[in-house]
């Protein structure tokens, strides 16, 4: 079976936990990082050996990326999940799922709408 192309978006402290353990499991593979500073995206990628470092635009708009981790600030959580679904990609985000209950109704709702997947 390929694995799963997964992108992360946010590239702080808690993103080097993810890069690591990603490499540990065979059923997806980390192919992309994305950050709102391009340099710190392009530090994770460089360490991690992650192929493609990028705009977070430019992540979602990459058609082999089927799931999201959304690993951003907490109040950019459900931006980047929405934005993630309306690109046609299921989000796995670091807690919170969202700030607020109607943002985290929204995403559920719009993944199921489309058919996608939602974690946290």
């Amino acid at each position: 079976m390929e694995p799963v192309k997964v992108g992360v978006i946010g590239c702080g402290n808690i993103s080097d936990v993810y890069f690591q353990s990603g490499k540990v499991f065979e059923a997806f593979e980390i192919t992309a990082c994305a950050d709102l500073l391009p340099e710190r995206a392009q530090a994770k990628a460089a360490q991690h050996g992650v192929p493609k470092a990028c705009s977070v635009d430019e992540l979602l708009a990459d058609p082999n990326i089927g799931i999201v981790l959304n690993l951003t600030i907490p109040k950019a959580h459900a931006e980047i999940a929405l934005r993630a679904l309306e690109s046609g990609k299921s989000v796995y985000g670091e807690k919170p799922l969202a700030v607020a209950r109607e943002e985290g109704e929204r995403i559920t709702a719009l993944a199921k709408e489309k058919g996608l997947l939602v974690g946290c």
